[in-house]
């Protein structure tokens, strides 16, 4: 039986990569296929079209094929190279941990805001999973310390981890917690993105979440809002100074309207680049 010879140019197998993705049912394929080759190739995603007649060898064409068919069964590209870049930093990533989200990159722009207007508070960042938004902040406040907990030890193990890496470890304590548990609160500023998707919706997501991101980490129970429901109580009986939580849609009125509960009697909403309400803000008045 004949069998198909490999293309002769890395152009050549790119566009068959760009064809298959494509068929998947990826939304990106050209995008993809550069990352993909540039991850197995060694170099900037941006380069790959620039080697458009460069000869591959046998394990690079074994390698993008293997690369490739991970990203048909629409596994997301950041567990297939293992990293997500995220602010200034690049995040190391794997099924334990949600992939960090550009959107994410307001809580921790609101969060800076709310650390800077406290100089001497403590900053406490609950859920932290890959670690990427309390090294974010521990990254560009290098003189102040933040404290992240997560309720997932494997997802702990990727947050200490990245912050070796990084070379962060000094200011970024990472602890083992349901929610602010075994953390002193009163006066720091808390940030949190926890799980906000209604258990309902989860199943009708794109596959690169529903399939592969933790459930744990998406469910936010029957309204999206159990969690945060939680963490909001306990935020405000640990006299923090101030909160900032990431919300889904339509939740923002009622996320402000739990932090005015809890005595953060100022709240404001943060809209993302998409102009969608993204982050939700408390402060108590002194």
């Amino acid at each position: 039986m004949p069998t198909t010879a490999p293309p002769d140019t890395l152009a050549e197998l790119r566009r068959t990569v760009i064809s298959r993705l494509r068929l998947a049912g990826v939304d990106t394929p050209v995008l993809d296929a550069n990352v993909l080759f540039g991850h197995v190739l060694g170099i900037a995603p941006e380069q790959v079209a620039l080697r458009a007649n460069a000869q591959l060898g046998p394990e690079d064409l074994r390698a993008i094929e293997a690369v490739t068919q991970r990203r048909e069964r629409r596994e997301p590209v950041a567990y297939i190279t293992g990293r997500k870049a995220f602010r200034r930093l690049e995040i190391a990533v794997n099924r334990d941990v949600l992939i960090p989200r550009p959107e994410s990159e307001l809580l921790v722009e609101v969060g800076l805001e709310l650390w800077d207007a406290s100089p001497g508070a403590a900053l406490v960042e609950i859920g932290t999973g890959s670690g990427a938004m309390a090294l974010a902040l521990a990254d560009e406040r290098p003189d102040r310390c933040v404290v992240a907990t997560d309720c997932s030890y494997r997802a702990l193990q990727v947050a200490g981890s990245n912050a070796r890496r990084l070379q962060l470890a000094d200011r970024a304590e990472f602890r083992l917690g349901d929610g602010s548990a075994d953390v002193s609160l009163e006066g720091a500023a808390v940030l949190a993105n926890l799980p906000y998707i209604p258990t309902a919706v989860l199943d009708t997501l794109e596959p690169e979440v529903s399939r592969w991101e933790p459930r744990l980490a998406l469910d936010g129970g029957p309204d999206g809002l159990a969690v945060i429901r939680r963490v909001v109580a306990q935020v405000g009986r640990g006299r923090a100074r101030a909160a900032a939580f990431e919300i889904g849609v339509g939740q923002s009125e009622a996320v402000a309207a739990l932090l005015r509960a809890a005595g953060f009697v100022r709240t404001a909403v943060f809209r993302d680049l998409a102009g969608h309400p993204r982050v939700v803000s408390g402060t108590r008045v002194s």
